[in-house]
């Protein structure tokens, strides 16, 4: 009985949150891609800035609340009661507790993101968005009086962040499922966090707003050529997603020993970025979501475009722009993906409809959300080379993700969270 209290209860108000979450996406998306639009018709005025831009987020941060600083990693932390109510997180823990995330936390989180996004940073819009989605949920389950519920909640906030802000519904679900714990499933969460991602994707429409569609023609011949071609990309594209996340990780361990100073190095960065971001014509500036609409819409990208794009990345998200990784590897993939076409002579949209998201699925260790992202993006004909690309390359990666706490997960903890 107590079970389908929990499910019902947990429904309702997995249905209140992907509404709130849904809704904010639909506005939020809007003005990403009006600050975007903005930014890449006047970024030799806008995007000189983006050092300062850099320390007055630091600055908001720190006088604010600077455990908010932290993203996914931070909810991950929360979800596995590794967190305390400070935002530290403590990896001796040994008993679940129920942390609390920062008061300030869900809108720090949106202010931040849009103002890197205006300024140039290489980061994406997910990550920020997600965390603030897991935020509502916990703030929804403390003042339901719902505590003992929060971890499905915190969860559901997720799904319906991801669903919302990218109108994948079940990969948003299944993102959420999954990036907490590499190659693992709690399906007792299933139905509430089903509810929540179609609840937001139903308000993100209902606001008006769009995400990317495209959908890809699979019209190719499966002979020994282009099955192998198919494999070689499908294992260039794994390989990738794990440099990206060794990279991310060894850069954010750099920094925390080498840097004294936070405002004098995100300052010196973003500067140097700017000039950089300026020479090559704001071409690599905010999420890529530019770069991705080239290709699909026009078919043009360039040979380096993967290449700068992953570089510019690293170095602005280790540097401490925030924002989330999702947008910068689906682009990444997307271009490495049109490349692998020119060099094997697969189907330029195909390549890159399986880059994209097949380079996602390793970096992030994830392997069923990024199958229905792409079908959700690139359609169901699809769907097949779609699938085979995400299970070679995240079976290519291993362990490596760009969610450290995802590798810190115990069977103990799961035993318990299963239950």
């Amino acid at each position: 009985m107590k079970k389908y209290q929990k499910m019902i209860i947990c429904s309702l108000l997995a249905m209140l949150i992907g509404a709130i979450v849904g809704a904010t996406a639909g506005v939020f998306g809007q003005l990403l891609h009006l600050a975007e639009e903005i930014r890449s018709e006047h970024y030799i005025y806008i995007v000189p800035f983006l050092g300062i831009a850099g320390v007055g987020m630091l600055f908001l941060y720190k006088h604010i609340s600077p455990p908010s600083e932290q993203g996914l990693n931070l909810a991950i932390a929360y979800n596995m009661g590794k967190a305390t109510d400070d935002g530290k997180v403590d990896q001796t823990i040994k008993k679940q507790r129920l942390g609390k995330f920062p008061k300030a936390y869900a809108p720090l989180k949106l202010v931040s993101n849009l103002i890197m996004l205006f300024f140039g940073a290489s980061t994406g819009k997910e990550g920020s968005f997600a965390a603030f989605g897991a935020s509502i949920g916990d703030y929804l389950a403390r003042i339901t009086k719902s505590r003992r519920y929060s971890h499905v909640l915190l969860i559901s906030g997720v799904a319906a962040a991801v669903s919302g802000l990218f109108q994948t519904p079940l990969g948003g679900m299944f993102f959420a499922l999954e990036f907490t714990v590499a190659g693992v499933m709690v399906y007792s969460l299933l139905i509430p966090t089903f509810i929540c991602a179609f609840t937001a994707y139903f308000f993100s429409k209902l606001c008006g707003y769009t995400a990317f569609y495209h959908a890809v023609s699979s019209n190719i011949n499966l002979d020994v050529k282009n099955i192998i071609s198919l494999v070689v990309a499908s294992l260039v594209f794994g390989l990738i997603g794990k440099a990206f996340a060794i990279s991310l990780n060894k850069a954010h361990q750099l920094y925390r020993r080498k840097v004294k100073n936070r405002y004098l190095f995100i300052f010196i960065t973003g500067s140097v970025m700017a000039g950089i971001f300026i020479l090559l014509g704001g071409r690599y500036c905010g999420t890529g979501a530019n770069i991705i609409s080239g290709i699909f819409n026009n078919g043009t990208f360039q040979y380096y475009d993967f290449a700068l794009k992953f570089i510019f990345t690293i170095i602005c998200i280790s540097a401490g722009f925030t924002g989330g990784e999702m947008m910068p590897l689906l682009t990444i993939g997307a271009t490495l993906g049109a490349l692998m076409a020119s060099v094997t002579g697969l189907p330029l949209e195909l390549a890159a409809a399986m880059g994209c998201v097949a380079v996602y699925a390793s970096a992030t260790n994830t392997l069923v959300a990024p199958i229905f992202i792409g079908i959700e993006m690139f359609g169901t004909d699809a769907a097949l080379y779609v699938a085979a690309a995400c299970i070679i390359a995240y079976a290519t990666n291993g362990k490596y993700s760009v969610y450290t706490m995802q590798g810190h997960i115990t069977k103990n903890i799961y035993r318990r969270l299963s239950k």
